[in-house]
Formats: structure tokens, C-alpha cells, sequence
């Protein structure tokens, strides 16, 4: 049986909320799918995975530290098996959401000049560990949850806050679950005819 092992970066629960998704839809496509925290995933977990997803929560252009190092401590296994990405976090107007835009511009922001430090950064892993894709998925606020990061905070003042970071779960439910079935197919040997 095929063993994926689903690592996600969450700050707030929303990215970790995706992760377990896409487990339970492996696991329903008779994949036998873990899920586990980039800070905490052992070497023992890694070993045995034949393939990977690996996520992060985006903020503010850029991926979580956590499975960034996930990613460069795992590179060599990581390009030899198949892996795909996903980025969770851009909220309905927080970025310059355009119809017929990128959307990981849209999440990571351009590719030079003023902005782009964090998509730079996911790019330099992209290309070693060659993802099959990357997928962008919209995320969730609760603005009563306290900011766990000094960014959060100084974003949460700014006068701008709330038409940038509308309230609410945005998470396209049907849209990941079938990106997750698309993975299981991918991971599913066709009966030789």
C-alpha cells in the first residue's frame, strides 16, 4: 500500500485543517495517509513515506519557517519522490486578486522586486525538489483569535485591517478534496488490462 505522508506549516489551524482533509480523502482512495506538524515530523515518518504533500500557511507573501525546513532538511528525499505543494492563506481581496491572475502571485507575491522575498524563497526549494504541483488555496481569519506572530499584530492595526483580512473560513472544501483525489489517482496503479 502507497504511504503519503501529509505535512503541513499552521499558524491559526487552517492550513492543519487542509492537511487533515487531504489525509482522510487518501485515505478513503485506499492510500494510507499521515498527517503531521512540519515542526514536529521525524525521520522515521519521512523514511517510510512514498510520496508527499507538504503546506503552509502564507503570511504576508511568505511561507511558515517550519516547513520551509521541513523541505530543505527532506530535499534530497523529497525530489527522489513524488511531492506536490500547497499554500493556504490568502484571504477573498488581501491580495491584488485579479480574475486571470497567477495564483501563487496572489499568495507569494511577484517574482521581483519589492514583495518577493517570500515566493524567492519557495521557489529556490521548488527547484530542487521538483514538485509535480502547487496548488493555492484560500484560507481563514477569526479576528478573535489573538496574533501569534509580531507581524500579525502590527498588520492588525493598520487602519486598512479590516477590508484586508475579511472575517470568516474561506477554505474551497470541494476544491481540495478534489485536488486530493487527483493525487490519490496519480498515486494509484492502474490494473494491468
Amino acid at each position: 500500500m502507497t504511504r503519503v505522508l501529509v505535512v503541513y506549516g499552521s499558524r491559526h489551524g487552517a492550513t492543519k485543517g487542509i492537511a487533515e482533509r487531504i489525509g482522510e480523502v487518501l485515505r478513503t482512495r485506499g492510500i494510507d495517509a499521515a498527517v503531521a506538524d512540519a515542526d514536529l515530523c521525524e525521520d522515521r515518518e519521512v523514511n517510510v513515506a512514498d510520496a508527499f504533500v507538504v503546506g503552509s500557511g502564507v503570511y504576508m507573501g511568505s511561507w511558515l519557517k517550519e516547513p520551509l525546513e521541513f523541505i530543505e532538511r527532506y530535499e534530497e528525499t523529497l525530489a527522489a519522490r513524488p511531492l506536490w505543494l500547497f499554500s493556504s492563506g490568502p484571504l477573498p481581496g488581501s491580495s491584488k486578486d485579479t480574475q486571470g491572475d497567477d495564483p501563487i502571485e496572489n499568495a507569494l507575491g511577484p517574482t521581483e522586486g519589492p514583495g518577493s522575498g517570500g515566493r524567492k524563497k519557495v521557489e529556490a526549494l521548488v527547484s530542487i525538489v521538483r514538485p509535480r504541483d502547487h496548488r493555492v488555496f484560500q484560507g481563514a481569519f477569526d479576528p478573535h483569535e489573538p496574533p501569534k506572530a509580531f507581524s500579525e499584530r502590527v498588520v492588525r492595526i493598520m487602519p486598512a485591517a479590516k477590508k484586508l483580512l475579511p472575517e470568516g473560513d474561506f477554505r474551497e472544501w470541494d476544491e481540495i478534496e478534489a485536488w486530493a483525489g487527483q493525487i490519490a489517482a496519480a498515486l494509484t496503479p492502474v490494473p494491468a488490462g
